[in-house]
């Protein structure tokens, strides 16, 4: 292990009772709106760390001049017109826009409509206009902070300190739709994220690669005896409520881990293998190796009793305040290459209609460039959500006008005022996993803030 104490005790929660909870899991309660479920459906949340530049993930192309007048190719920041993978959007009126040209993976799943962009969406309380902004009415704190705003597009709620997100409070309600199961609904494969800390419910974290093991876990006989002997002592009645507690955390963790780490721990199963070799080689990066342990627990769905489960993956890097087109490229070829490998074994899995992979990240990053060749932290962007069940081939959402000081721009740097709120994208996704009404309203509180008719997004069949 590379990482150094405060990095290890952060990442695993360690030493505490309830970051205990966080590093392994407990399963929560049972909420009298969850519904019993008989298929299965899975989200997989794509975070990516640093504020990605998607002012360069999609592109106008009908209106290239708006784009090309700040992003030229002096700026070098810009992506030349020619380079462009083009695309149609009805509901933009029939634009032509253009994803980046690293994304052809995905641009193919856009022109089979199971990948739809989802335009200029950020962290918001409620609508508001660019005046309620300027006098900070219904405007989210701390704006343009990487910490803050990350813990907000996982979590945000209106005039609380960020303790849960919304996969946390979603799994919350889904326990009596995953009766029997013998892990969490919510599992990260990105550490203990606020993104899935629920109100009574915490994730489930593994690694990128291995199973979860207490240390000094293994098949030698002491070990072997060690770890009989802790799940006696847990099964003992301590006497008092702390006792209790702490061992009813334990207890579950190794309940969950004892479920899973047979199915992470085993070889790889070829569905898996082969929807993952791409050009004769096997995809190893962390984005790619993280979504396979994703896959080898949908693999195992069965036999962990799950109906609906929430996931978490990431990659970081994009804080790109210099460099950035060869940074954000190649960040790109990675995502490209991981998510289509991922979505590749849904189809061959046969799950296709019943996994979604949407992406988040802090913001969007700057219009103008900077001195250092990079672009600097914003806030509206775009984003994309993917699978069988997405209406693709289409942008939600309304794309900014491209202007410094324009309509849309916050500033006088192109800092895009958002149209479109987590809220709405969260809740669309929600309805499509099958939430009730209530549970979503616990999920998503600011929700209400929006009328009913625009609510849904639109972008899950």
């Amino acid at each position: 292990m590379s990482a150094n104490r405060r990095q290890f005790l952060s990442r695993t929660g360690a030493l505490t009772g309830a970051a205990m909870a966080g590093a392994f899991g407990r399963f929560g309660i049972e909420s009298a709106c969850a519904q019993s479920v008989s298929d299965y459906k899975a989200l997989v949340c794509l975070f990516m760390f640093g504020g990605a530049d998607s002012n360069n993930i999609v592109v106008p192309d009908t209106d290239y001049a708006q784009y090309s007048l700040v992003r030229t190719t002096a700026s070098q920041v810009g992506i030349p017109q020619a380079n462009l993978l083009t695309f149609t959007a009805s509901r933009q009126g029939g634009k032509s826009y253009g994803f980046h040209p690293n994304l052809q993976p995905l641009r193919e799943l856009y022109d089979q409509k199971r990948l739809a962009v989802i335009a200029n969406a950020g962290t918001l309380i409620a609508p508001i206009t660019m005046a309620e902004y300027k006098a900070g009415i219904n405007r989210p704190p701390n704006l343009f902070s990487h910490s803050d705003q990350q813990m907000l597009w996982q979590g945000l709620l209106r005039g609380e300190v960020v303790r849960t997100g919304w996969g946390g409070r979603l799994a919350d309600r889904l326990t009596s739709a995953n009766a029997g199961q013998k892990v969490p609904t919510m599992v990260s494969v990105s550490g203990t994220q606020i993104f899935g800390s629920g109100h009574q419910t915490t994730p489930f974290v593994i690694p990128a690669s291995g199973g979860v093991l207490l240390s000094g876990q293994s098949t030698a006989p002491a070990a072997v005896a060690r770890y009989n002997a802790l799940r006696a002592m847990l099964a003992m009645n301590g006497g008092n409520k702390i006792y209790e507690g702490g061992a009813s955390i334990l207890e579950s963790a190794l309940t969950a881990a004892d479920a899973a780490n047979p199915l992470l721990t085993a070889a790889q199963p070829a569905i898996i293998t082969n929807a993952f070799t791409v050009d004769g080689a096997l995809l190893n990066t962390g984005l790619a190796n993280q979504l396979k342990q994703v896959a080898r627990m949908i693999e195992g769905r069965a036999a962990l009793g799950v109906k609906r489960q929430v996931f978490l993956v990431n990659i970081g890097g994009w804080d790109n305040h210099s460099n950035l087109l060869t940074a954000e490229g190649n960040l790109l070829t990675t995502v490209a290459r991981a998510t289509r490998a991922f979505y590749d074994y849904t189809v061959a899995a046969g799950l296709a209609n019943s996994v979604t992979t949407f992406t988040m990240s802090d913001f969007n990053r700057t219009f103008i460039g900077n001195q250092s060749i990079g672009t600097d932290h914003a806030y509206g962007g775009n984003y994309l959500v993917m699978g069988g069940a997405v209406k693709g081939g289409d942008m939600y959402g309304t794309y900014p006008q491209l202007f410094l000081k324009g309509p849309d721009d916050t500033g006088s740097n192109g800092a895009w005022l958002p149209t479109t709120s987590v809220d709405q994208i969260g809740n669309t996704l929600a309805t499509w996993f099958g939430m009730a009404a209530a549970d979503i309203a616990y999920a998503f509180p600011n929700l209400s803030n929006w009328s009913a008719g625009v609510r849904n997004v639109g972008f899950m069949a």
